[in-house]
Parts: C-alpha cells; structure tokens; sequence
C-alpha cells in the first residue's frame, strides 16, 4: 500500500495505490474532501478476528482552503479501495472551549494510528494549537503547538477520550504502538525547548491513566538530535534522526519498553566519491529485519550544493554496527519516504523524484543485499 497526497488546484487528496508483490498496481484511488487540502499521515489495516485485512484507516490532516484551519481527519475505506466513512475532529473535540483558533476548527493535526486488536478502536496521535494565534501556523513546527492522544471508537469513529500534552515543541514522526497488552501506547519525535533539541519517546496509559515517561535522548547533549521515524524492534524501538553537527549525518538510537537506551547512540555519515569529503545525510525510516537486525533509509547529497540527493539504505546488525550500505538515484533529486522488508525477505524502498518537473512516488524492490531486483 502507497499512501501519498495527490496536488490539486482548489485543494489536493488523498492518494491510495495498492500493488501486487511485484509493484504493479492493483487499484488506485483518490479521496477529496470539498474546500479542503487533505494531507494523509498515515494508515493502518482494519483486521478481523482472524487477523485478516478487512479494510484501511487513514489519517490526514484536513486544511481548510477557504478559511483559515486544520482538523484531524480519519477515514475508512474498503479492503477494494472503495470509502466506507469519515470523520472530522476540530480543537472542541479535544477539550478546546478558548478563543485561540482562527476561522473553523481551529489546528489540529493528524500524525499516527493504531488499531487495538481487543476493542477494535482505533488510537490516533497528533499535535494541536496551544497558544493564540493572530495569522496561522505555516506548518507543523512552530512553537504553538502540543500533542493530543486520542482513543476512537471503532464502530462510530465518535471519541471515547482524548489528551493533550505540553512540555516542549514536538514534530511528532508518523507512528504510534501499543503494546502487546494493548494497555499501553508508544509515540515520538523531534522535542525543542530551552534545553536543545532532542529526539523525544513517550509511553502513554489510555483513557484517565497518565504519562508513564516522557523522555529525551541524549539526555544533557545539546547538539540537535532530531527523532524522524521510529519502530518495534525486539522488546523495545529504535529512532532514526538527523544529528545536525558541522554536517548532519544520520542517528540511531534503541530503547527498552521502559525508555532505557540500549547502548551508545549510533551515528552514520557519508562520503562522497573521493572517499574524504563527508557530505549531508538526513535519516527518513526504519524497519526491523527478519535476522533481528535494523535498516536505515536516508536521504544523501549527491555534492557539497545539496542540488541533487539520492536515496540511501544502511543496513545494520543487532548492536547497530553497520553490514552494508548502498544508495540508488538519477540525476535529479531523489527523497526516501519509508522502508520496509517484503515477505519474500528483500526490501521496498518508497520515496520520491522529480520528472519533467512534476513530484513522482518512487518504489524500489531489492534483493537481502540491497541490491535492485
């Protein structure tokens, strides 16, 4: 499954495409919403109780093209792609009764989800306004904003609760767990406040129960460790992230269940041809592998200019010492997206590319060594 967003003038969509193992499309669909730009974040598998796919939720956040706006939405769609339903959640959703919004609906925007396989209700993180507001936010970045946890009934997508939280600006990465309880949920990202920037892992109760940790890594360093991407990884998760230095290079961290770091953080640079000069490279995802080890995809520049980059896949072992690596592009820019590993035990690489002026979604099949198939 392909989640993209789909320009348009008036307002863009939501663009789902599903392929079959060898990446040809098996359908394709497009989901607009009138006077709205809908920008999807992510998207999770319905399950039955066989554990098989019923059908998809997606998360997006819904721009208002008119007015001034931003609101969490979620919607359902069949196992053939077709719309099953929908549902908009504004700040009043979340407990907002103060005048710190802008036209409708105030800002609330949609980040991750997951699915809990004893309710069937769906658990939604984002970030919403925290502060008034004379001219809209221009992105998701600024220091207005705090994150929500919600719980969404899966039969009505009405709220069963909701809970903001505030300590810090967060860039949240577009992923949620809970885990094997389904008790307990797990999210991150970027932190910023007067003690750096930090990547940022929380582990979260449901409904009245509160914050189990909140917690920054590396904890007293204030050289700018950012948290991309995220996911499960043994009985704990590993980050991804950007380490901004004289010239950013990627990170890698892996925490327990509980938030302690399992060794050292991990740091990955690149070089460029004449093996010397140390180029950017930015960390996008990350996925667990099959022989308990991790792989990395990141985006790296192509010379010191930055005009051209290309994708760039790390693979490392279980202690995070690197296997191999390897990077694919053309001549224009190339940014990753996300990485997975395929049933068949190779990789898929999604990302993106300009041709003929125009943004195109990229998919990369490999082999186990990263080599394209």
């Amino acid at each position: 499954m392909i989640l993209a967003h789909a320009d348009s003038t008036g307002g863009g969509g939501i663009n789902i495409i599903k392929t079959d193992l060898s990446g040809n499309i098996v359908w394709k669909k497009l989901f607009r919403s009138s006077g709205s730009d809908l920008r999807p974040s992510n998207f999770v598998a319905i399950k039955d109780n066989a554990g098989n796919d019923q059908g998809y939720v997606i998360v997006s956040t819904q721009l208002n093209t008119k007015l001034f706006g931003a609101r969490l939405f979620v919607q359902r769609i069949n196992f053939d792609g077709s719309s099953k339903d929908s549902k908009s959640y504004h700040t009043t959703h979340f407990g907002d009764t103060s005048s710190y919004r802008i036209g409708q609906g105030g800002y609330v925007f949609g980040k991750g989800v997951a699915q809990s396989s004893i309710s069937s209700d769906f658990f939604v993180v984002g970030q919403i306004v925290n502060a008034d507001l004379t001219t809209p936010p221009q992105d998701n970045t600024g220091k207005v904003l705090d994150m929500f946890f919600a719980q969404i009934n899966g039969n009505t997508l009405d709220t069963v609760f909701t809970r903001t939280y505030g300590g810090g600006t967060t860039d949240l990465a577009n992923r949620l767990y809970l885990d094997y309880t389904q008790t307990y949920a797990y999210w991150g990202g970027t932190r910023s406040d007067d003690q750096g920037v930090h990547m940022r892992f929380i582990k979260s109760g449901f409904n009245t129960q509160g914050t189990i940790f909140d917690l920054p890594y590396p904890a007293g360093d204030n050289t700018r460790h950012t948290g991309n991407d995220f996911c499960a990884y043994g009985y704990g998760y590993a980050f991804i992230g950007n380490h901004n230095i004289s010239t950013r290079e990627i990170s890698l961290a892996r925490v327990g269940s509980e938030g302690d770091l399992i060794g050292p953080i991990t740091y990955f640079n690149l070089k460029a041809t004449d093996n010397t000069t140390v180029l950017p490279i930015s960390g996008n995802s990350i996925c667990s592998t099959l022989d308990g080890g991790l792989l990395l995809l990141g985006t790296g520049n192509k010379d010191a200019q930055g005009i051209d980059t290309d994708y760039h896949l790390i693979k490392v072992d279980g202690t995070g010492t690197k296997q191999w690596e390897n990077s694919y592009g053309n001549k224009y820019p190339d940014v990753g997206a996300r990485v997975l590993q395929s049933s068949d035990g190779g990789y898929v690489v999604l990302g993106t590319t300009t041709l003929a002026n125009v943004k195109t979604v990229v998919l990369i099949k490999t082999d186990l060594q990263g080599n394209i198939q």
